[in-house]
């Protein structure tokens, strides 16, 4: 080796805590002072040495090495390593071929021994079965919230809870929605608050996502919603406001924004040719950055592309506001799609100003 390595133990030491992985060693080397690293070193070793102007110095025998003692870097000039150049931690690991782990260690004095971590095989649990919520004597709350809150049609309402897809829970009240397989067994179940102060909902234990809410049409089409609510509120669209027969086309609704729901709806019906992504539009929310992300019309492009891929014929419907039933309750009050759409510009124009508000300006430091 030519040369004593650059940094005190302590000198190194201070950069380890801030030392993540290899790419990023260089920065943390470039912080040890010189008088914690290669200048001292120097003054007892002139003899290995030579000048080569203020503020480096050339090791004599080296093929052209360069140290920088005042920010303890050094810089190869000529021969089969021309042009690397590093810290200290650089340096050791060029000097001695140790990874960077390794060469922190030798700066220290400690040995570095890798840890072995572990890994254990990951292994499926089995579903739990399905455990449906007792029903309660009656279904009145359910109804008045599904009718008088949410605004779906009593007809459809209805419809469903005489083909026993919803009834309300005996002991909190809350409006149960069920998904059934082919035999008629329930495979997925689904909860939501029965009062309009109330953002509760959750599945039942043993759900199985992919068995959706559905009703089964005659048509070759397929209208997909997110929740059962959703699948409601678009058919009282349909029906009310555009005196559609609601019944003949196919609907489901996911339960979140996977797609498994559609896959078995269509392979055990596979007369459907056509589809619809009537999923939310979420148009104000935002990722973990605080960027607005459409997540569910991301996901309706991203759906529309594969099944267009599959052979489908594919199309987009969006909400005004953030989801159907939104729209339906306003134009339940008498509002009409243009008044939906107003609001909806002003709102995004208000989350624009936001976030130009909150963005610091070129340069700024945050």
């Amino acid at each position: 080796m030519l040369l004593p390595y650059f940094g005190q133990p302590h000198a190194v030491a201070d950069q380890v805590g801030k030392a993540a992985q290899p790419g990023h060693h260089k920065h943390h080397a470039d912080g040890i002072g010189a008088k914690d690293g290669l200048q001292p070193r120097l003054q007892g070793g002139a003899q290995r040495r030579r000048k080569a102007g203020r503020k480096a110095v050339h090791m004599k025998h080296s093929g052209g090495l360069y140290i920088f003692p005042e920010n303890n870097r050094f810089f190869q000039w000529t021969g089969p390593d021309d042009g690397v150049k590093g810290g200290t931690i650089d340096f050791v690991m060029r000097e001695e071929n140790l990874s960077f782990p390794e060469a922190v260690g030798k700066l220290i004095g400690k040995e570095f021994s890798p840890s072995v971590k572990q890994v254990v095989p990951y292994e499926k649990k089995e579903r739990e079965p399905l455990v449906l919520p007792e029903k309660a004597d009656n279904m009145k709350r359910a109804y008045w919230y599904l009718v008088s809150v949410r605004g779906i049609s009593p007809k459809i309402v209805s419809h469903f809870m005489n083909r026993k897809m919803i009834y309300q829970e005996k002991k909190y009240g809350n409006c149960v929605f069920v998904g059934y397989d082919a035999e008629g067994t329930a495979r997925y179940c689904s909860m939501r608050a029965a009062r309009d102060n109330s953002s509760f909902k959750m599945d039942a234990t043993g759900s199985d996502k992919s068995y959706p809410f559905f009703h089964e049409g005659k048509t070759d089409l397929l209208i997909v919603t997110e929740a059962p609510i959703d699948l409601m509120s678009h058919a009282s669209i349909a029906a009310d406001f555009y005196g559609r027969d609601w019944m003949q086309d196919h609907r489901i609704s996911t339960g979140c924004l996977w797609n498994g729901a559609i896959d078995r709806y269509l392979e055990g019906h596979p007369q459907i040719k056509r589809l619809v992504f009537a999923v939310d539009n979420d148009y104000l929310a935002r990722d973990k950055n605080g960027q607005l992300r459409n997540w569910g019309q991301l996901t309706a492009a991203k759906w529309m592309k594969a099944y267009t891929e599959k052979g489908y014929a594919c199309a987009v419907h969006v909400p005004h506001l953030n989801d159907f039933n939104t729209d339906l309750v306003e134009m339940r009050k008498g509002r009409s799609v243009e008044d939906l759409d107003r609001q909806r510009m002003a709102e995004l124009e208000t989350a624009f100003e936001q976030s130009a508000e909150e963005e610091p300006e070129q340069g700024m430091e945050v």
